[in-house]
């Protein structure tokens, strides 16, 4: 509401080729970033202050010069040609009642049998036929399957590529994609703050988006005191920060959260001497942070920077027995929960196709680059799974000394303190 009449005039233009050719165009932009575009295209600045990223920041995580425009236009395709393409929802409680439990029993309830605790050791393969002969756990067990699927996330795939898979184009083309870091907060406060019963988008440079979960969650509804849950993002150097957070204390992540939260409740959140970057806030303010909880996830979707697109491996791969899903392989809706559900779909078109011995869509061709590169390595012994925490496997946790110690074994980077 705030540009000017001939800003939006400035703004349409680039956008009519998207109307025109669809998603050709769409996937052709993925060597800019969502910035580059913008100039490329004479696009006037403030788009970007108002619109580009805070679309940015929720889509990835990540600062509008460092996101592929790619993913911005394939939003803005679905809000302009889906009747539900702007619907949001939000689960009416915790995700392991409300959204696991729900499908273990469906499976269970057809003959299936989910299995926890149980973790992976390797992929065993015929050194042959390169078909999978099973999967060895490390309580030494050997599942076998007439399908495999995998819904690994691409930094846990690359540590447990079997060796005679690692000179295969269609595996080696994952080393171009890596898994962003992203850290989620949760918030209790002493009292109810304003709030809108939808979830909020921020240009904060330090927020992405955020809900009143009081206002906006059945199972945390309150009417007296309010609990945020927030997006703490960009958090590293490969999403635009200068600061890597995951490397920070809780202690810090909340100080500069509260900072932000005073920014954007200036009447409501109250100076504390706990959280120094409050102590500016006014009398007025009176609202007190009573309990938090930090959880981080040092590789989360796929990071969608400028020239990736390329890279992101079809469902079905060159193993007869074999596909893969996640957000990070090829579909339209990139790396979202819409994209991890729709890949899962598509890998079971796969197998359902060829149980019945129909065609399927195919391997997606590999970058000539790759294939080149491929066939030069010489095979490498997977590094495998170490530890047993939440984040060796790819997924977030409140930190504690034993985390730090397992990260620091396959992923050390993330630990470097940078700002």
């Amino acid at each position: 509401q705030k540009m000017l009449f001939w800003e939006k005039i400035q703004t349409a233009p680039p956008l009519i080729p998207m109307l025109i050719e669809g998603q050709e165009f769409i996937d052709a932009q993925d060597e800019l970033s969502v910035t580059d575009f913008m100039r490329k295209y004479g696009m006037p600045e403030r788009i970007n202050e108002e619109v580009f990223i805070a679309m940015a920041k929720a889509l990835d995580f990540i600062d509008p010069d460092k996101l592929s425009m790619t993913v911005v236009l394939t939003a803005m395709n679905r809000f302009l040609n889906e009747d539900n393409g702007l619907q949001m929802a939000f689960l009416d409680g915790n995700q392991p009642d409300r959204l696991c439990e729900p499908m273990k029993q469906y499976i269970e309830a057809r003959g299936g049998e989910v299995i926890t605790e149980s973790p992976l050791k390797e992929i065993e393969v015929d050194p042959d036929t390169k078909a999978v002969t099973g999967l060895r756990m490390r309580s030494g067990e050997l599942v076998v399957a007439d399908e495999y699927i995998s819904a690994m996330p691409v930094d846990v795939v690359k540590r447990m590529v079997p060796e005679a898979w690692s000179t295969m184009p269609y595996f080696k083309q994952l080393d171009n994609l890596e898994g962003i870091p992203v850290i989620n907060l949760h918030m209790w406060f002493d009292r109810k703050l304003k709030n809108v019963d939808h979830l909020c988008f921020s240009r904060s440079p330090l927020l992405s988006v955020y809900a009143d979960m009081s206002t906006t969650c059945k199972e945390y509804y309150d009417e007296e005191k309010s609990m945020l849950e927030l997006v703490f993002a960009p958090c590293s150097p490969i999403a635009g920060s200068d600061v890597n957070w995951i490397a920070k204390s809780d202690e810090e992540i909340i100080d500069a959260t509260m900072g932000e939260l005073a920014r954007l409740f200036p009447t409501e959140i109250a100076a504390d001497e706990k959280w120094p970057t409050t102590l500016s806030q006014g009398p007025e303010g009176q609202a007190r942070l009573r309990k938090f909880a930090v959880v981080k996830t040092p590789r989360s979707v796929y990071a969608a920077i400028p020239g990736r697109n390329k890279y992101r491996p079809s469902q079905e791969s060159p193993i007869d027995n074999f596909s893969m899903c996640g957000c990070f392989t090829s579909q339209k809706f990139l790396g979202s929960m819409e994209g991890a559900v729709l890949a899962g779909k598509l890998a079971a078109e796969v197998v359902a196709s060829r149980a019945a011995g129909m065609p399927t869509q195919g391997v997606k061709a590999v970058q000539d680059h790759v294939s080149e590169e491929a066939a030069k390595v010489q095979p490498k012994k997977p590094i495998g799974i170490k530890g047993d925490s939440p984040i060796a496997f790819g997924g977030g946790q409140s930190f504690s000394s034993k985390a730090e110690e397992e990260l620091k074994t396959f992923d050390p980077e993330q630990l470097v303190k940078l700002g």
